[in-house]
């Protein structure tokens, strides 16, 4: 007689019964659905803000070691794509500035147009 009630009390708090599971499903659906819309927004937008930060964060402490956005003495004015794999760079580092091409993974100069405004030398 005594095991008779510790079967119902120990399948409801291991979960093993179905009557548990049906309790469960009851109460889900005795919410409205504009509680559960929201409770699934809520969820989206804190899943978005962790991303974001998770994004930021990693950006910030990345720029911080490759200085991406420091006053050095080198800075990209322009870059053109040309196809394919092919770029253009206008470069400007100590105040001369290079044309650079680059394509499969390689890198070249192609002209120093000196400083801005200046004369312009071919070192193709």
């Amino acid at each position: 007689m005594r095991a008779a009630r510790m079967i119902p009390a120990a399948c409801a708090v291991l979960g093993g019964c179905p009557a548990a599971g049906w309790a469960q499903e009851a109460e889900l659906t005795a919410r409205s659905p504009w509680a559960l819309l929201a409770q699934a927004l809520l969820s989206l937008a804190v899943v978005v803000a962790l991303i974001y930060l998770v994004y930021f964060g990693a950006r910030r402490l990345t720029d911080r070691h490759v200085d991406a956005h420091g006053d050095g003495p080198m800075r990209v004015i322009q870059a053109r794509h040309l196809g394919g794999d092919r770029w253009l760079y206008l470069v400007e580092i100590d105040g001369r500035r290079l044309v650079i091409g680059g394509a499969s993974g390689q890198i070249a100069p192609i002209a120093e147009l000196g400083a801005p405004g200046g004369e312009r030398r071919d070192e193709v």
